[in-house]
């Protein structure tokens, strides 16, 4: 692909919505969608809507199934540092909504039907800093995949920690850092989360 190519996938990917009416500005989601299938390494279903401001690196797969919408102001990216790229995998009928941070030094997969809320990170890498002989910044990097079922409600300002996976059906509660694996159907809040209930 060009770079003059490249330079207009990111123009149109900036562009702002349209304020009125609102099937134009669903046009111009569909649009964005649309021009960022133009990396081989994205898939595109039906449907899907982009809204401005969004970021994402050309070297890492993508999967969007139909109907998945993804909010202003939300990057996909990786650590620069680490071995691996992962893949992001985002089931149909998902909404990621604005100012969230996904990481995709490990693989992130999200189910479907499923809900990210505001300003959420999802990190799939860390740095091995047990070693005192070992300077911090030059820790080595370890990615863990992130797996995120279907069904799920995230809420804002969540933090998702490196190898954990969330139940399908699973609440996590606002401002959560999750740590460890979710079940299926349960409702955890806190930090880091514990469960505080369930989905009956």
């Amino acid at each position: 692909m060009s770079i003059m190519m490249r330079l207009l996938i990111r123009l149109i990917l900036v562009l702002p919505d349209l304020p009125y009416p609102s099937s134009a500005r669903t046009a111009v989601q569909m649009i964005r969608a649309r021009t960022i299938s133009m990396y081989s390494s994205v898939s595109i279903g039906h449907r899907v809507r982009i809204h401005r401001m969004f970021y994402y690196p050309k070297d890492i797969s993508m999967y969007l199934g139909d109907g998945v919408e993804i909010k202003e102001d939300v990057r996909v990216g990786r650590d620069g540092d680490a071995e691996t790229t992962g893949s992001l995998i985002i089931g149909k009928g998902t909404l990621v909504l604005s100012g969230s941070r996904i990481d995709c030094s490990g693989d992130v997969h999200i189910g479907e039907e499923s809900h990210i809320g505001r300003n959420c990170q999802i990190i799939s890498h860390t740095h091995d800093t047990s070693d005192s002989t070992v300077p911090v910044m030059e820790a080595p990097v370890r990615s863990d995949p992130v797996t995120i079922g279907s069904d799920v409600m995230i809420y804002s300002d969540v933090v998702i920690l490196p190898g954990v996976s969330i139940g399908d059906g699973a609440v996590v509660a606002i401002r959560s850092v999750v740590t460890d694996d979710v079940d299926p159907y349960s409702v955890v809040g806190g930090i880091p989360a514990k469960v505080i209930g369930e989905r009956s």
